[in-house]
């Protein structure tokens, strides 16, 4: 009979033990990264500001309504020596679109970008005069929520620091699709946290959620009455702000007075001002936006795009895109018409 060692091992040892639980533990790590991997690259692309702020689907609230495309060869911006027009403008203006009605009646545009050329100092003129801008017509555009801080910086500058001005050259449409159609453009998490986040939205009973990707950058989901009508997202019933719509200056009075200032400053241009009401004064406070512009357009500075949008809005889903701040394309070209039809007054002939 044989005899037993009784020291010898009759099961695994501790040290492959533990191998073993490092191998499991790391074989788990592993499947949750690439699930979590997995799940970002077929969650579809942001295409909107809004969506991608608050992480949420653009399947959800995405437009549903093909926009109407506008030739390449209308958004183009001409060099300050060529340029009738010289329009200073933020993120509205950055596409070229809303400028593409002007350059299809012929008139040669010119767009800078307020990071490039910093606040409208009192010696704008003089400074755009060397630099061989031979027009007068400037366009000043500014989102409401932005516009404040402009007038601000401006009253405040007497000369410009900017150095040789460069204008927009083409227009580009960025495509946050990566290869076979995967979404490569965003992080570990997005699709999780994509996926929660419209969840919860879609649950809700609430008249307003917020969600947010850091404390500087909040999106509210907000009920819109006759949202179905406005909007052509799937959950249309629910609309997407920038949170900071409610907390910066609204558009009034006093701003306008603070243009009038200005406007004293550049005798040498004739200024026009295009101030885009927030989305949410269109939507969720349209009282207000079909009163507030008017003193813009009665003080002779520029057209009223707040009442005009009220109107557009109720008539036009997605004047603005529901998964943006900004306006859609046929937004943009309602507002190149707009202004179009004022300059085309007798007094600005």
């Amino acid at each position: 009979m044989p005899v037993t060692n009784p020291s010898s091992p009759t099961g695994p040892s501790p040290a492959s033990g533990a191998v073993q639980l490092w191998l499991s533990v790391f074989g788990t790590g592993v499947a949750l990264v690439a699930a979590l991997l997995l799940w970002t690259l077929l969650t579809p692309p942001f295409r909107g500001d809004l969506t991608r702020l608050g992480r949420l689907s653009e399947t959800e609230f995405g437009p549903t309504q093909p926009s109407r495309p506008v030739e390449r060869a209308l958004r183009v911006s001409s060099t300050l020596q060529e340029a009738d027009v010289l329009v200073i403008g933020d993120s509205f203006s950055a596409p070229l679109l809303w400028q593409s009605v002007l350059v299809a009646r012929g008139l040669r545009v010119a767009t800078i970008d307020w990071l490039t050329l910093g606040p409208v100092c009192a010696d704008l003129g003089s400074v755009l005069r060397t630099q061989g801008f031979r027009g007068s017509a400037v366009v000043i555009e500014s989102v409401e929520r932005g516009l404040d801080g402009h007038l601000d910086d401006a009253l405040a500058c007497a000369r410009t620091r900017a150095g040789r001005l460069q204008t927009r050259q083409g227009a580009r449409d960025w495509d946050t699709v990566g290869p076979f159609g995967l979404n490569t453009s965003e992080t570990l998490f997005t699709g999780l946290l994509t996926t929660l986040h419209t969840r919860d939205a879609r649950r809700s009973d609430a008249e307003e959620l917020v969600h947010h990707t850091d404390g500087a950058n909040r999106v509210r989901i907000q009920r819109v009455p006759d949202g179905c009508q406005r909007f052509s997202h799937r959950l249309c019933g629910h609309g997407l702000f920038f949170a900071d719509d409610r907390t910066s200056a609204p558009f009034g009075p006093s701003s306008v007075e603070r243009m009038q200032q200005l406007a004293r400053r550049h005798t040498d241009l004739s200024i026009t001002w295009l101030v885009l009401p927030n989305k949410s004064t269109v939507y969720l406070e349209p009282d207000r936006a079909a009163t507030v512009g008017s003193t813009l357009e009665t003080a002779g500075l520029g057209p009223d795009l707040f009442s005009h949008f009220v109107h557009l809005s109720r008539q036009t889903r997605d004047l603005y895109s529901p998964n943006d701040t900004h306006t859609s394309t046929a937004g943009h070209q309602a507002l190149g018409q707009r202004l179009i039809d004022w300059l085309d007054r007798p007094m600005h002939r």
